[in-house]
């Protein structure tokens, strides 16, 4: 099974350019004018949340923004096998902001949280990404051990240019922050949602070939996915390596993140093999040249495009 959060440091060439727009978007406070700065929605929900956010284009270059949005659809779909991708919120922590627990289950797969802060010159406290540990806390020994704090959860530096990935039905939240109320000095942050989408076909097979083949297997998939994973939800992502003669010849699971909804569900890597297994039978019609098929199978409730 996949961690319940990747963080891919370095991540975009885009990153100085986006910060520097950001940067001078606050410049010369006393010039501001209300077409460049009535642009941020003070989004305050009592007891939930407290930021600034808007749409990224009012405040940065749609050239980067949109190159740094390629990065990430391209990154979810080669490495987890999710191919449909929300455009992303900006938003601004200055002091007093936060997030409380809570979580995105019917907003994506994962969440995604991509910094533009500049995390080790910050001159705040609070501002990381808390995600809280998996595990049955209750069914297990953890009850009769005194825990606290990172006993209970992750934090997670927004560490600049950093892309962080998580599982977006685990109780996640903004510590408060305090400390600046310079915007500059905050923490500010792109972020959406990741989830599975329609199959990306590489090669010699046709889309439509592929769609055909996917749907007439629909029904039987479906089934074998309610047998093999009882009480179980979540998501299997594959990828296809299909020869010219249209035999799957090896599926490559990208991404596994099946979990239970009750204690007699069944084991997640039984139905993750069960799902391989699957996916191993399919036939494609023949092709001039080899393809790849990345696709993914939901367990229970679809979710995104």
């Amino acid at each position: 099974m996949l961690p319940a959060y990747m963080a891919h440091e370095n991540f975009s060439a885009q990153a100085e350019a986006l910060r520097a727009a950001f940067e001078a978007h606050f410049a010369d406070p006393m010039s501001h004018t209300a077409d460049r700065h009535q642009v941020w929605n003070y989004w305050h929900v009592p007891g939930s949340y407290t930021y600034l956010r808007t749409t990224p284009e009012k405040v940065l270059p749609r050239e980067p923004l949109l190159a740094l949005f390629e990065e990430i659809r391209a990154l979810a779909a080669a490495r987890y096998g999710l191919t449909h991708v929300t455009w992303p919120y900006l938003s601004l922590y200055v002091a007093g902001c936060q997030q409380v627990l809570h979580n995105d289950a019917r907003n994506g797969r994962m969440g995604y949280v991509y910094s533009l802060t500049r995390w080790d010159e910050r001159r705040f406290l609070g501002g990381e990404t808390l995600i809280f540990r998996e595990g049955d806390y209750f069914g297990s020994g953890a009850i009769t051990r005194p825990m606290a704090s990172s006993g209970f959860y992750e934090l997670v530096p927004a560490r600049f240019n950093q892309l962080l990935l998580f599982d977006d039905r685990l109780p996640h939240a903004v510590p408060r922050l305090e400390g600046s109320m310079v915007p500059q000095e905050g923490r500010v942050v792109l972020h959406g949602h990741i989830s599975e989408g329609p199959p990306l076909v590489e090669g010699g097979l046709p889309g439509g070939a592929v769609a055909a083949v996917l749907a007439a297997g629909e029904a039987a998939l479906r089934a074998h996915v309610t047998q093999s994973a009882t009480g179980l939800t979540g998501l299997v992502g594959a990828r296809l390596e299909v020869g010219l003669d249209g035999a799957v010849a090896k599926v490559e699971i990208l991404y596994d993140r099946l979990m239970p909804t009750g204690r007699d569900a069944g084991d997640p890597a039984t139905a993750v093999a069960a799902v391989g297994g699957f996916l191993q039978a399919l036939r494609f019609p023949r092709a001039a040249a080899p393809s790849t098929v990345t696709l993914a199978v939901p367990c229970g409730e679809r979710i995104g495009g």
